[in-house]
């Protein structure tokens, strides 16, 4: 794993870079989505502050979701500058699976953009952008190979599941310097919903390792098993934090101890910091490894991947994330 992560050159440092800017924004923007339709313990002050960063974040999210293209191009033209710009290279890219998913995002992000008006009608169209924007990550990458339905919607749902985790963090951290009784009720509103979707959360992540693998041990041989392994760590590291959260931070807030909203904002943004973290394994783990399944042998007696190594080139924008 060492060896590949330092082998990443210039030009695929940056696409990382991007591809991590994309991920954020586009979770922060459906998460506050998710949480102006499923929360309600908060004021009307707090209810703007998120409709203000789904707004953003969509922005955010929208404008590196579009760079992508362009450094995509250039990482297929060997790095070069002019290669980001030739028009035939652009158009390749924005016909693959990287251009289907980035049209799914933008359209997803418009209707999260809804959320600054407030109706209920505008907060359920906006949940249906989170919905379309977690999903956009289904249509690239790793989850082409088959199952490709399967994996797609646990792509979503694992997304799903984080984005609404995400979206909590700026409003309880702006409640709990300004409102520490307020913050303690929308924290435990939250936890109501967290103690069902962090373990489907969990589940689904999995079992994306399981089916894209099929040996997860043998799999941790491999820098893409071993890449997983780092995300799994911070994952455990950020259970860690919820539970710290949930059972000694909240009921601190809901009682009003001296210092419980400063503990509590600290802890969130070491949350936001090990979110951050795992996008960016994330994103280097779907940049330089792909997952090694076991050999399936055909007729002929070859396996399918030196049949069609095609499927697992770094350089082809149809499979690469």
């Amino acid at each position: 794993m060492l060896s590949t992560v330092l082998d990443i050159d210039g030009v695929t440092a940056v696409e990382i870079l991007v591809k991590t800017g994309a991920s954020a924004g586009s979770l922060a923007a459906a998460g506050s989505a998710l949480a102006l339709l499923a929360l309600t313990r908060f004021d009307g002050a707090t209810a703007r502050s998120i409709r203000r960063t789904a707004v953003a974040a969509a922005a955010f999210a929208a404008a590196t979701s579009v760079l992508r293209i362009p450094v995509r191009a250039s990482f297929l033209m060997g790095g070069t500058f002019s290669g980001a710009f030739d028009p035939a290279i652009v158009g390749m890219v924005a016909e693959s699976p990287l251009g289907t998913s980035l049209w799914v995002r933008l359209a997803g992000l418009a209707l999260v953009c809804l959320a600054v008006v407030d109706r209920r009608q505008a907060r359920i169209a906006a949940g249906c952008g989170a919905l379309l924007v977690c999903a956009s990550f289904a249509f690239r990458g790793h989850t082409l190979e088959e199952p490709r339905l399967v994996l797609g919607l646990l792509v979503t749902f694992h997304l799903l599941g984080l984005a609404f985790w995400v979206g909590v963090f700026a409003p309880l951290h702006r409640l709990a310097g300004s409102d520490t009784h307020a913050a303690g009720a929308l924290a435990a509103e939250f936890s109501a919903w967290a103690v069902r979707v962090v373990p489907a959360l969990a589940a689904a992540g999995v079992a994306l390792f399981v089916i894209l693998t099929a040996d997860p041990l043998a799999a941790l041989g491999t820098p893409y098993g071993q890449l997983l392994a780092v995300k799994l760590v911070l994952f455990t590291l950020l259970l860690g934090l919820a539970a710290l959260n949930r059972y000694r931070l909240t009921p601190a807030l809901q009682t009003r101890t001296l210092r419980a909203g400063a503990n509590l904002r600290r802890s969130i943004r070491l949350e936001a910091l090990v979110v951050l973290a795992i996008l960016a394994t994330t994103a280097t783990l779907t940049t330089v490894a792909f997952p090694e399944r076991p050999a399936e042998h055909g007729a002929a007696g070859e396996t399918e991947s030196s049949a069609a190594p095609a499927l697992t080139s770094t350089s082809s924008p149809h499979r690469h994330g």
